[in-house]
């Protein structure tokens, strides 16, 4: 595997993770501000 390759699929695995949580913190403020 080249390191191109390795850091692509870490940077993109780490924005969807990043993502999963941002999205799943605004979920928890949405639901406790109702």
């Amino acid at each position: 595997m080249s390191p191109e390759f390795v850091n692509a699929a870490v940077l993109s695995f780490s924005l969807i993770l990043v993502g999963l949580g941002m999205g799943f913190v605004l979920l928890k403020i949405q639901g406790g501000e109702d």
